[in-house]
Formats: structure tokens, sequence, C-alpha cells
């Protein structure tokens, strides 16, 4: 099994299933919720919460503290896109230095230029993986929202032969959300990208976060349309087994959690160790243990509902109302592309 599947997996094992587990190996820290694709499946497009950068001093807390805790992976991603922080390479550099020993990164790629390249690798980041949705231009400006596929198949392929070139050992990951419209033949998809990554990952796309009913409206793959609405596996992995660090400074139980619904402790008020089994993310475990999801995002995100539901802390979360489900942006870029003539696997 390839690396990259090994780390899927690890996601669907139930060894992690108990009310007070222990301390994650593993945490990802959101650096901005900014983003600057409009991908037709993200709800990043019509986010309510502010927009922001994380503080460099709430980047050093949480490294130095996960670390003594027993944390020693990072991932600098969760809803935005990570390279538009030019700070970036500077909190790498500070894993790398506390002694974190796989640190990685989700990218659209738009900005991974070759100074970007050679400044991240310099910063010892392990792995990088490319959010590269379409195989032509068409299909990549339908997903995205933007006309950049050309761009990043190049830094894709510059981000390959600058390993070669210079003998370095860092990962490279191709991740690709199938839809309705791009769920191609697999080998077909691979073969575009495989000659420079070292994998590449397809993913059904779905309704992860609930936020995005148009996905199930529109979207969803063919082999995906007579599953059974809320088949999917309880307990879910995140609220057990990661740490999930919002640009705010708070915790979650997810990391799309674009309005900050499962947010469950400030870490400008409590400590890492603390919050880990705090009464808030403690009660939101039972539930998933007890396969019993009370009306709260993972409600939605579990059965396919639209449910304004309530969140674990609603001092640190968006008040929302029916907007966020909106579909219309999605269902007339969907209707532009039917019409466009470039059929692509349209029937």
């Amino acid at each position: 099994m390839s690396e990259f599947n090994e780390r899927l997996m690890e996601k669907v094992q139930k060894s992690f299933v108990q009310l007070y587990p222990e301390f994650p190996k593993n945490m990802l820290i959101e650096v901005t919720n900014k983003c600057n694709c409009k991908c037709l499946f993200c709800a990043n497009e019509k986010m309510k919460r502010k927009r922001g950068f994380i503080s460099p001093e709430i980047v050093e807390k949480v490294l130095n503290g996960a670390y003594q805790l027993g944390t020693r992976e990072v991932g600098f991603y969760t809803t935005g896109e990570s390279l538009l922080d030019y700070n970036l390479e500077k909190y790498i550099l500070k894993a790398k230095k506390i002694g974190y020993q796989y640190i990685y990164l989700t990218t659209n790629g738009i900005l991974l230029n070759q100074k970007r390249i050679e400044s991240l690798v310099k910063a010892g980041l392990d792995s990088f993986k490319l959010s590269i949705n379409g195989i032509n231009r068409i299909d990549y400006e339908f997903i995205h929202g933007i006309d950049l596929f050309d761009l990043v198949y190049c830094n894709l392929k510059n981000l390959y032969e600058y390993r070669q070139i210079n003998n370095f050992n860092y990962k490279i990951f191709v991740s690709y959300i199938a839809t309705k419209y791009t769920d191609y033949n697999h080998e077909e998809i691979k073969k575009n990208f495989a000659s420079y990554c070292d994998e590449v990952a397809i993913i059904n796309v779905r309704n992860q976060g609930g936020y995005m009913p148009s996905i199930n409206e529109a979207l969803k793959c063919s082999s995906e349309e007579n599953k059974i609405p809320g088949a999917r596996q309880l307990p879910c992995y995140y609220p057990f087994k990661s740490l999930i660090v919002t640009y705010e400074g708070y915790l979650t139980a997810c990391c799309t959690d674009f309005e900050n619904q499962l947010v469950y402790a400030d870490l400008k008020k409590e400590s890492l160790e603390a919050s880990w089994h705090n009464e808030k993310i403690t009660f939101l475990r039972k539930q998933h243990l007890a396969k019993k999801i009370l009306e709260n995002m993972c409600y939605n995100c579990i059965y396919d509902k639209k449910c304004l539901g309530k969140a674990l802390d609603s001092n640190l979360s968006e008040n929302l109302d029916e907007d966020v489900f909106a579909s219309e942006n999605v269902l007339k870029r969907v209707k532009k592309y039917r019409d466009g003539g470039k059929s692509y696997g349209i029937s």
C-alpha cells in the first residue's frame, strides 16, 4: 500500500475510538481562511466568518505546546490557501527546529512558483499535496472558478524537476475531487499527473461539512447516487484523532469547520492539554460513540441535512442563517458548463 493510502486508511481505523483519546500525533493549523480559488464543491466562497491570518504568537504557542504533549506531525492548512501567507516558511522552519517529524501542506498550487518551491523546501517541508481538480483547462476552470490550469500544471512539473535535479526526498501528491462531470476513468485521470508526482488520490465529491447541499443536487458522482443517505460511518475520525487549530487560535473538531460551529476551546484562555478533554469536545465524542448525533454541523455532514443546528460554543462561532446552504452560484456554473458546448463526458 502506498504512503498516501496508508494515511487515508488510518482515518477509518476504529482503534482510536474511546471517550478520552490520547493526545493526537497529528495537528492541522489553519494559516488562513482566505483563498484565491472559488472551487465549486467548497464552502469557502460563501463563508461568513471574518477573513484573516494566524498570528506568529499563536503558531509558536501551539507548535511548542503540542510537541511537548506528543504531537509529531503538522499540516499547515485547512479551509484556505496557505501560500497566501508569506510567514508560512517561518512556521515550517520553526516546526522543523522543534523536532516535528513530518511537515506537510495541501495547496492549490497557484502561487507555487520556483522561488516559493525553493523557500518551502529550504524551510523543511516534507510533503506537498496539490489539489488539481481537472485534467484540462475547461474542466479546471469549471471546478476552480479560474483559468489557471496551465500555470498549476507547470508549477507541479517544476516542483518535481527541482526534486530530481537536487536529489531531494520530499513527497509530491496530487488530489483530484471527482464530480459528476469530471469523473473520468481513473487511469485516464492519473496519467495526466503521474509523471510529476508520487501518487494521485481520486476522491468522489461529497457534502463534507454539510454546507454544500448543491453537491447532492448537481455534482454527486453516479457511483454515489444510489447510496443510502446517512450511510457515512460513525464515529468520525476527526474529533478523536486530530488536533485542529483555527487562525483565531481556537480548537475545532473538524478541518472543514468553515464557520467555527465545532470550536470547543479558545487557546488564549485554555491550555492545549485541558482543551483536548474539555466538556464540549467530550460531549461531541459521546454523540459519535453512541451514533446519535444532535442537530449540529456533524449532523448535517453525516446525514446530508440542512439544519441550522447548535454550535458547540456559541460565543466563538458565527451566527448562521439559511444563506449558508445557498446553491444558486453552483447551479449557475453547472448550467454554464453544460451549455458551453464543451461537454467532456456529459450525456
